[in-house]
């Protein structure tokens, strides 16, 4: 019986020891897979820091090439990764590689003056909402990659900067937060690219609702936008998500080129350029300027009853003015401006106000004080008339968005071509933001006034 005692207490001490082991086995196997716990071990202060030159010669050449991402992070000591895990170092060097790939092949580096960083990294901050750079990123200098002869020149940028930091000893090291900020940032401009990719509306609506804080900005407004954008997008954008340049990566500012876009002629190319700046609270402001297009080939003026009123584009006289529009309640003649005479040939400025409307004509006139001529501008100043038999003056800022939905963005103007001429449509506005004017001018002359 003793010896049978025995025998259990040998099993169970073996049996304890194999199930020792295999926990010590399979938490070894756990942390060859979670290379970030490796590494995120005390710092050893003995461990000398490496000058700044090798410093970023590591950084480099992870950027340079995937495959030197293990062996660069496991060159740097832990003080000068500033708490920086294996995952987010991998993430970074990703997107400067990506930013660099575009350039061409890395063949040297340098690190610019103090003056030069300063001064790049000012022109960063006042483009974003930062009042400076902040004290946990360190000071921070410019490194600027060089690609030699195989620069890529037709690109949109000749250039890809990134920072590190120094302290106050003097140490260089990669700072934690301008990394982890820095990837926050471009990610959010990526989820934005993805949104429109999807053709995500709920998505994109959430990203856009942030920024368009005003109350002229209800909600079916930030939906038109939305809607607007993605249509911009799927109609006119030629470029895949891979074929975007980035020329800015930072917590400050992002910039990516769309390098093939149609342009307004709707057959030839043109790029298109995205920037997110960093508010400085966490917060961004998107800049993706898409320009308005008006749906129609031309813009059309109609009365209350929903007539075309037909005076652009046609040649008058004062017969067909008077058959068109009336008897006008003020009418007068005037010399025509250098620019409208030598532009038109016309001798003679003609301006005839009419109930809700003041139309200006640039005419040749006989001596017998006959004229013939053009249209070079109409005045829209009550609710008599409508553009496109729609917007009407007294109309409220909100309601015109929900038609023209990137017209705040144009300054709430935009041009159009008509069959003889171009035209520039202007929105003006009162105190409680309802339309107080609308004015249809020849855009030529309108330049040259």
């Amino acid at each position: 019986m003793k010896n049978r005692g025995i025998g259990k207490r040998l099993f169970s001490s073996l049996l304890v020891a194999v199930i020792a082991a295999s926990l010590c086995f399979l938490c070894t196997g756990c942390n060859l897979f979670l290379y970030d716990e490796i590494k995120n071990k005390v710092i050893d202060n003995t461990v000398q820091p490496v000058a700044k030159p090798e410093l970023v010669r590591l950084i480099v050449n992870a950027i340079s090439n995937k495959n030197n991402v293990s062996d660069s992070y496991s060159a740097i000591p832990e003080k000068q990764l500033n708490g920086i895990s294996y995952s987010v170092f991998t993430e970074y060097v990703a997107i400067l590689r990506s930013m660099s790939s575009k350039l061409g092949t890395i063949r040297s580096f340098r690190i610019a003056g103090r003056t030069e960083s300063d001064e790049y990294l000012q022109s960063l901050v006042n483009t974003s909402g930062y009042e400076s750079v902040p004290d946990n990123f360190g000071k921070l200098d410019l490194i600027e990659l060089d690609y030699g002869e195989t620069l890529k020149s037709e690109k949109t940028k000749a250039k890809c900067h990134f920072f590190i930091s120094e302290d106050e000893t003097g140490m260089a090291y990669l700072s934690k937060d301008y990394v982890t900020e820095t990837v926050a940032a471009y990610n959010y401009l990526g989820h934005y690219f993805t949104m429109l990719e999807n053709g995500n509306l709920d998505g994109l609506f959430s990203l856009l609702a942030p920024i368009y804080d005003s109350d002229i900005y209800i909600n079916s407004v930030i939906s038109a936008k939305a809607q607007y954008i993605s249509e911009y997008y799927m109609l006119k954008v030629r470029s895949v998500r891979s074929e975007y340049i980035y020329d800015e990566i930072t917590p400050f500012v992002v910039s990516v080129t769309i390098p093939k876009v149609i342009d307004d002629d709707g057959e030839s190319m043109t790029n298109h350029t995205v920037t997110l700046v960093s508010r400085g609270d966490g917060n961004y402001d998107l800049n993706d300027e898409v320009p308005w297009y008006n749906d129609s080939a031309a813009v059309g003026v109609f009365d209350r009853d929903g007539n075309a009123v037909r005076i652009s584009d046609v040649s008058l006289n004062e017969e067909r003015l008077t058959a068109l529009l009336g008897t006008p309640y003020y009418y007068r003649e005037y010399e025509p401006t250098v620019a409208e005479a030598a532009l038109t040939g016309a001798d003679v400025k003609i301006r005839a106000v009419y109930p809700g409307i003041i139309v200006t004509i640039l005419a040749e006139q006989e001596n017998n004080g006959e004229w013939e001529g053009n249209v070079s501008g109409i005045v829209i100043y009550s609710d008599n008339y409508t553009v496109d038999d729609q917007i009407t003056v007294g109309m409220n800022i909100s309601e015109l968005l929900l038609i023209y939905p990137m017209l705040d963005e144009a300054g709430y103007t935009f041009n159009y071509s008509s069959s003889r001429f171009d035209y520039a449509v202007r929105f003006v506005f009162d105190d409680n933001n309802n339309i107080k004017s609308i004015s249809i001018l020849r855009k030529e002359l309108n330049s040259k006034n």
